[in-house]
Parts: structure tokens; C-alpha cells; sequence
């Protein structure tokens, strides 16, 4: 209920505005979510659509690399040096021929075996032969009289036969990697091998036996090298290669370009355990973000199968997903920018327009509460033609009716109500002044018989105490308490001769003054005294500041009691600011005197201006200064007031009216 009565409260243009607005916020929303999320998937789409290119071009690499090594080892198996040198039995021949093959083809190996499996020759380690291999596929299938290449998994042993070097290459501690399954071993000893077979054949047809070679993927960057300078180019994203190429040996990296935080190839770490399940175990091609070492890739792993087609390692692409999701964001940031840029523009044009109709309806609101306020000098003003101009001219019309109306009631009511304002001020400023009066007046006149009863004992008393401290010598032990006698004596006296001028109602003459000398005066007299030395005086004097009927030396006095008074309200350390100003639409000369004392607590100010009022402690104030003062300003026709705060300060403000009599020199100092 109070949402509508909200709503209802509401201007015809802010509805318009927020509706229109609001509208145009749900539908750019709307749109621009759906644009959003289509360039996001658009974006990322291409950038699987990506991987799997770069996985297929791997996979091409590595074939192209099995099948050149399937290429050189078929080419030296069917020719007729080896079977020749066999048939003579020309090893020295057979092994020089044999190592130069393997150098221009740069395979790791080359080896040839006799009919039964069993080697004969090896480049690589001449001295080691006669081991069996017959039992590997591929030899298998050579000796059979087929060619084969695939790529193979072999133990330390049979990677010591083929080479010792290759035990050492081939050796990984195993790293701690983040998401990866178990470990179940320290460190891997066996190496994955690319490999191929051919039989070799004598002149007869018959197999002598089969030729073998292969290359050790371990620690051989070949083919993850030529793959990420062919598909990525070293493109880098913030220091780091925006693409990654992998061989796995089951799911330890063993020739990759990912780099660990210390620059280094990421050599012995392993992959996730969500890849390996779904690669090695259940044989499939995985494609989705996987985290890689320290950082997420958009990836895909392919398995890498033997030739008895049971998966052996993974061959695996994949690109930084931060530099993608960074080119997402970053269109979709642009999007917003623009989207937002455009929502502004068009709220602002939105706002001119609906502003601009409105107007002439707003206009005669606004002029019906001015003539709710009594306000009929209206008139509402309409450019356009259309039903609101029409309605603004003929609110116009029934406006003029209504002042006419207005002007013929207020003619009969005009003088009556100046009257009783003038007789109702003229009796409350007259009840005012009385009471005043009569406070004062009675207490002058208390004030005027204790200080004739005083005044006399007073005056026996200072003149025996000063004869007696004239008989007395310097160093009598009495001497002191006399002195206190004197000086409360004199205390004394001066408080009967304030009660005495208090009492005074004698006539006193009036001169234009001009305030701002009298205010420079009074400072300056005051300015050098001790208890001013803390105290900074701020003034803000009017300049041409008409002057005003009164007596110079009650306005000192007035002056001077108000400043003292603001002195000790800050206990001598603070800033007083005095400011002259003068109204001309009411014709009076305003003084602020404001300091930064403690303030007068709210139920005291009302009593400020009452004789014998005094906020201060007892024996240091008479409280008849400020009730001094008041009767000064009242009785020359102006207000003294008074505003504070307890703990900021107080504002002591007098009005007196400006005086027209001006001369070549207005009163003052």
C-alpha cells in the first residue's frame, strides 16, 4: 500500500521518465545478456574449434615423423646393401652403412636383427647382440614379411640394449603435479619410443631377418617444438606461451613446452586425474578446460596407442584460457561501454523531451500552490499548441478571473489588517518595554538605598584601614590582612558605584554614530591587554555603514561588556569574530560579536539580560553588565539578542536603527 501511495506521490514526468527508462533498462539488459553470453560462446567456441585444429596438426607432425622413420627404415631394408653385406658377411661394411643411415634420417637407433629375432647388429651399441626382440610387435610383424611402425613402450633394460645413454634420458622423479591421481611409483625408468620394421630379404625372397629403428620421445622436444612454432608462433599472453604442446608416457609429461614457475619444462609432472581416467583408461579423445601444471587450458588429449592398439601415452594441445576469456571480457566490456553510453544519451534525450512536453502542466502546477499561497500574479506560459498549450491558456484566463476577485477582497481587508498588525506589534513592543522597565526600575531603585547605607561605613572603613597601614611599619605581621581589608574595601566600592550608575535613568545625548570607529576603538583598547594576548580577533566591518542615534560612551560601554564577557567565555585563548552589516530592506545597522567559548546552557539564556544574572563563579562578575547594556540598546530604540551553543560558542547580535541625519563628521572615535 505505501509503495503505491509512493508512486501516486510521484510527478506525470518522473513516471514517464522512469517508465520509458525502465524499459529501455529491462529490454538493453535483456539484449545485452543474450548478446554477451552468444559473443562468449562465440569466442570460446572458436577457441576449442581452435584446439582441435592444433591437436589434428600434432597428430599430422607426429605421424609425418613415424612415417619418415617407417620411410627410412623400409628403404634400407629393401635395398640390396644389407642383404649383400649379410650374404658376404661384411660386418664392418653392413655397420658403417647401417650408422650413416641412421645419421641422415635422425633416428635415436638402427638395428638389425637375424630370422629368428635375435640381434646381430646395432649402431648405436655394436657390442651389444644376440639379445632377443622377437617378441616385440613390430619385429614380430617384420619377420613375418610386414612392415610396421608404432609407438611402443620399452623397460630400462631394453633401452639399455638399444643404448645406455637412453636409461638416463629416459629416467623422471616424479613431480608433484595439482589434481593428479595417486602416485604409485617415485620415479619412471622406461621410455615411449617411436619405432618402426621391415624384413630383409635375400635374392631369393627369402626373410634373412628384420631391420629395425626408432626414436626415444623422452627429453626429445622435436616434435612439441615444431608443432608450437608452426600453430602458435611463440605468441605469448603476459610473459607466457599463449599455446602448449604434450607427450605423455602413460600420464607423465615426458617432451613438453608447458614451463614451470621457474622457467624450466614441466618434465616429470603428471596429468589430472579426471584426463587420465577418461584417456588411458577408457581410451577417449578428451576435450574440455583442464588445468595444466599451475594454469587453466582450453585442451584436448588424444591417446597415443601401440601396435597392439592399447593406449601407451597422449598427445596433448592446448591454449592459455585466460588469454581467451581476457579477448571475451574484453568485448564484452566494450559492448556495456557502448550499450551504457548509449542508455545515457538517450535518458538525456528522454529527460529534454519529456521535460519539454510537460513543462506548460508542471508550470500550472507549481502556480497553483503559489495561489494556494495567496500568490496570484501567475502566469502560465505555453509554446506549443497542442492540449497542453490549450489547457495553459485557459488556466490563464480563469487565473486572471480569480485576481480580480482576489484584488476586490483584499481592498476591504487591507486596512483592517494593517491596523490590528500595527496596533498588535505596537502593544507587544510596549509589554516588552515594560517589564523591562520595571525590573529595572526596581531594582535601581533597591540599588539606590543599599548604596547610600553602604557607601558611607565604606568610605570610614578605607580611610581608618589606610591611616593604620601608615602607622604601620613595612615588616609588621598585620600588615598583610590590613592590605586584604583595603583591597576588599575597594571591591566593595566599586560594586555600590555600579549599582549607582545602574540606577540612573538620567536623559543622555544622542549623536549619529558610525559603529565601525566605535568597534575599532573598543578593540583597540582592549586588543592590549594581557588577557587578549591568546585571543584572535577576526573583523568583518561593513565599509559605507550608515550611522545610527545614540550615545558614544553607552555604546563603549555596551560594546566593551559584550567582548570582555566573550574573553572570559574562552578563558582567554580563542577567536572572536565582529561583524557590521546593514539591511536596507528594514533600515537597521546590525554588530554580531560571536566567540568560541563554552556557550550558556539553553535554560540560562532566557535569564541573560536580568540584573544580578551572572554565569560566572561567585566574587567574579556582578551580572548587572549585559542587564546594563540592554536598557542602553532598548531605550535607544533597538533589540540586543543573544544565540548559543553549549561547547561551540555564542552569538551576541544588535539592531539599532540607521539614522538619516548625516553631517561632514558622524559621531564616533
Amino acid at each position: 500500500m505505501r509503495a503505491y501511495r509512493s508512486l501516486d506521490s510521484l510527478s506525470l514526468k518522473t513516471k514517464l521518465i522512469f517508465g520509458y527508462l525502465g524499459i529501455l533498462v529491462i529490454g538493453g539488459l535483456a539484449v545485452s545478456l543474450i548478446s554477451s553470453s552468444i559473443v562468449s560462446s562465440t569466442v570460446m567456441d572458436q577457441a576449442r574449434q581452435k584446439v582441435d585444429h592444433d591437436l589434428k596438426t600434432a597428430r599430422s607432425i607426429y605421424n609425418q615423423l613415424l612415417a619418415s622413420l617407417s620411410c627410412t627404415v623400409k628403404l634400407s631394408a629393401s635395398g640390396t646393401t644389407v642383404s649383400q653385406h649379410l650374404s658376404a658377411d661384411d660386418q664392418n661394411s653392413l655397420l658403417a652403412f647401417l650408422e650413416s643411415t641412421r645419421k641422415d634420417s635422425a633416428c635415436d637407433f638402427l638395428t638389425l636383427t637375424d630370422s629368428n629375432g635375435r640381434v646381430i647388429l646395432r649402431t648405436s651399441a655394436p657390442d651389444r647382440t644376440m639379445d632377443d626382440v622377437s617378441s616385440w610387435p613390430v619385429i614380430s610383424a617384420a619377420l613375418a614379411g610386414e612392415c610396421a611402425e608404432a609407438t611402443e613402450i620399452l623397460s630400462a633394460e631394453q633401452l639399455y640394449n638399444e643404448n645406455p645413454a637412453f636409461c638416463e634420458q629416459a629416467r623422471f622423479q616424479l613431480i608433484h603435479t595439482p589434481r593428479a591421481g595417486p602416485v604409485t611409483k617415485a620415479e619412471e625408468t622406461a621410455g615411449l619410443v617411436l619405432i618402426s620394421a621391415a624384413p630383409v630379404r635375400g635374392s631369393d625372397g627369402k626373410i634373412l631377418g628384420a631391420l629395425y629403428g626408432g626414436i626415444l620421445l623422452n627429453r626429445n622436444f622435436r616434435i612439441v617444438d615444431r608443432v608450437w612454432e608452426l600453430v602458435y608462433g611463440g605468441d605469448k599472453f603476459k610473459d607466457q606461451n599463449i599455446g602448449s604442446v604434450t607427450i605423455f608416457q602413460q600420464d607423465l609429461r615426458i617432451s613438453t613446452n608447458v614451463r614451470m614457475e621457474n622457467g624450466e619444462r614441466a618434465l616429470g609432472t603428471r596429468v589430472s586425474e579426471e584426463v587420465s581416467q577418461a584417456v588411458l583408461s577408457r581410451g577417449e579423445t578428451w576435450r574440455d578446460r583442464a588445468f595444466v601444471v599451475h594454469d587453466w587450458y582450453l585442451s584436448a588429449y588424444e591417446p597415443i596407442r601401440n601396435y597392439c592398439g592399447e593406449v601407451v601415452g597422449i598427445l596433448y594441445v592446448g591454449v592459455l584460457e585466460v588469454a581467451y576469456t581476457s579477448i571475451r571480457n574484453h568485448v564484452i566490456f566494450s559492448f556495456f561501454a557502448i550499450a551504457t553510453i548509449g542508455f545515457i544519451v538517450i535518458a538525456v534525450i528522454t529527460y529534454y523531451m519529456i521535460g519539454t512536453t510537460t513543462r506548460p502542466l508542471r508550470d500550472m502546477v507549481a502556480a497553483t500552490h503559489r495561489i494556494a499561497d495567496g500568490k496570484f500574479d501567475q502566469e502560465v506560459h505555453a509554446e506549443s499548441h497542442d492540449e497542453f498549450g490549450q489547457l495553459a491558456t485557459s488556466f490563464n484566463r480563469m487565473l486572471k478571473s480569480l485576481k480580480q476577485q482576489k484584488v476586490d477582497l483584499e481592498e476591504w481587508g487591507r486596512i483592517l489588517e494593517e491596523r490590528v498588525e500595527e496596533r498588535t506589534a505596537a502593544l507587544t513592543e510596549m509589554q516588552t518595554q515594560i517589564i523591562q522597565s520595571e525590573k529595572l526600575a526596581s531594582v535601581g531603585q533597591l540599588a539606590a538605598g543599599v548604596a547610600h547605607e553602604i557607601n558611607n561605613p565604606l568610605g570610614g572603613i578605607l580611610a581608618l584601614t589606610a591611616l593604620s597601614l601608615e602607622d604601620m611599619e613595612e615588616d609588621d605581621p598585620n600588615r598583610e590582612n590590613l592590605e586584604e581589608v583595603v583591597q576588599q574595601a575597594v571591591r566593595c566600592r566599586d560594586i555600590v558605584k555600579s549599582l549607582v550608575t545602574f540606577s540612573r535613568q538620567a536623559e543622555v545625548k544622542t549623536e549619529p554614530l558610525n559603529l565601525n570607529k566605535i568597534m575599532e576603538h573598543v578593540l583597540s583598547l582592549l586588543e592590549i591587554q594581557p588577557n587578549f594576548r591568546n585571543i584572535l580577533v577576526i573583523r568583518h566591518l561593513a565599509p559605507e555603514l550608515p550611522p545610527v542615534l545614540g550615545s558614544n560612551s553607552q555604546f563603549q560601554q555596551v560594546l566593551m561588556n559584550i567582548i570582555v564577557n566573550a574573553a572570559q567565555a574562552m578563558e582567554e585563548k580563542g577567536t572572536i569574530e565582529i561583524t557590521t552589516n546593514h539591511d536596507i530592506d528594514d533600515g537597521f545597522v546590525e554588530v554580531l560579536i560571536s566567540d568560541t567559548g563554552c556557550g550558556i546552557p539553553p535554560d540560562e539564556i532566557e535569564h541573560i539580560f536580568d540584573p544580578f544574572f551572572t554565569t560566572k563563579p561567585t566574587g567574579e562578575g556582578t551580572g548587572l553588565g549585559l542587564s546594563i547594556a540592554h536598557g542602553i540598546i532598548t531605550r535607544q530604540m533597538g533589540t540586543i539578542s543573544v544565540e548559543s551553543q553549549v561547547g561551540s560558542g555564542t552569538t551576541f547580535a544588535i539592531r539599532m536603527p540607521a539614522s538619516e541625519e548625516r553631517g561632514d563628521d558622524v559621531g564616533g572615535i
